[in-house]
């Protein structure tokens, strides 16, 4: 956790235990209590807890959460989470929540934790159920269903991959003949369909007389593996049905492989963000007119990754353009924020530490760690 240099002690009455108590505020200089996320107690040597440590929740932050396995990481990313959805109602419902779910296991969210319940006594937590909605794939959404939880296929615009990403997708250099093949097929939709699937690409593709036979062949075999992750769709789910105030949204991604993980993530980040950043011109404009406040269409993001060595590696990536050049450059003005969770912090861009504002270790042994 980063040392109490940006952290200010502040006092209001807390209304459980009905006393004034002090408390440390990670990343907020302001002296008040709305708005903030309990993450824990300082442990003193002797074993005794301390004062409550908060985490501010109204401004825009990176936090990245780091450890071995099986040492809390996750667990930790989920206090986050819940702390989010007890927040005050006039600070929740403007606040979108959006997690990254690499391992398929935060749909336990939904559900009271009563196999820790006595434990959650003792920090006066009660064991209960969070309201969440989980998007997957299909198969994965029938199985949440069948234990009552909101759940919707997880569908992406097929316009919005580019040849690059496509190139991602499959694996391949962006200058390969295959990776061409593909961006010609591509560009022929985008110029005679509105809003076409991979179906009209295959189709455009098998047309095109300038490409060789078998390079048609591979590229088309390459389509339809997409085609059969079902994730593809003409039209796909609007972002601010996954961004979305007050809700927390859970996109279990589990099912599929890490190339399709990337460019999922680099596809919702980037459409938050261009998303933000049109809210953030339409609040100037409503200054400047001197209306009254409305309701955004996407509203201040807190987007939580798990494994985000994955989607931030040292190496080239188009998670990584986004989240870096985007979401932490620039992300602060927008309202973007991030939590991310890692086993192994030495794989990350060296870029990420320095824009974390608050670092959460667990245990780590490796040296580069």
């Amino acid at each position: 956790m980063q040392s109490l240099i940006n952290c200010h002690a502040i006092y209001f009455s807390m209304e459980r235990a009905k006393i004034s108590d002090k408390l440390y505020v990670l990343g907020r200089r302001e002296k008040k209590g709305e708005g903030i996320l309990n993450i824990g107690r300082y442990y003193a040597l002797d074993g005794s807890l301390g004062s409550h440590v908060y985490v501010d929740a109204l401004k825009p932050h990176v936090i990245l959460i780091c450890g071995k396995r099986g040492y809390g990481k996750s667990y930790t990313m989920g206090t986050f989470i819940e702390e989010f959805a007890l927040l005050e109602e006039e600070a929740r419902e403007n606040i979108g929540i959006v997690i990254i779910d690499t391992l398929g296991i935060f749909w336990t969210l939904s559900h009271p934790n009563y196999k820790q319940e006595e434990e959650l006594k003792k920090w006066e937590r009660e064991a209960r159920a969070f309201d969440i909605k989980i998007f997957s794939s299909p198969e994965n959404v029938e199985e949440y269903r069948k234990k009552g939880i909101d759940a919707q296929n997880l569908l992406i615009k097929t316009s919005e991959l580019n040849s690059y990403y496509w190139a991602q997708l499959f694996n391949i250099s962006p200058t390969d003949y295959i990776s061409a093949a593909i961006g010609r097929a591509i560009n022929r939709a985008a110029e005679k369909v509105k809003d076409y699937d991979i179906d009209d690409i295959i189709d455009f593709l098998q047309k095109d007389e300038k490409i060789r036979e078998e390079a048609k062949i591979i590229a088309e075999n390459l389509l339809y593996t997409a085609k059969g992750w079902k994730i593809f769709d003409k039209n796909g789910i609007p972002i601010n049905e996954i961004a979305k105030g007050g809700r927390i949204s859970v996109l279990d991604i589990s099912p599929y492989p890490e190339e399709l993980k990337i460019v999922i993530v680099a596809i919702i980040a980037r459409k938050i963000f261009e998303g933000r950043i049109r809210e953030r011109k339409k609040y100037e404009e409503m200054l400047i007119n001197g209306k009254k406040e409305r309701m955004e269409e996407i509203p201040i993001t807190w987007f939580a990754i798990d494994e985000a060595h994955v989607f931030l590696p040292h190496e080239e990536c188009i998670a990584k353009d986004v989240l870096i050049k985007q979401w932490m450059r620039q992300g602060r003005q927008p309202g973007v924020a991030l939590i991310l969770a890692t086993q192994r912090p030495s794989s990350l861009d060296s870029e990420v530490m320095s824009h974390s504002d608050i670092i959460i270790c667990h245990r780590l042994t490796a040296q580069e760690d």
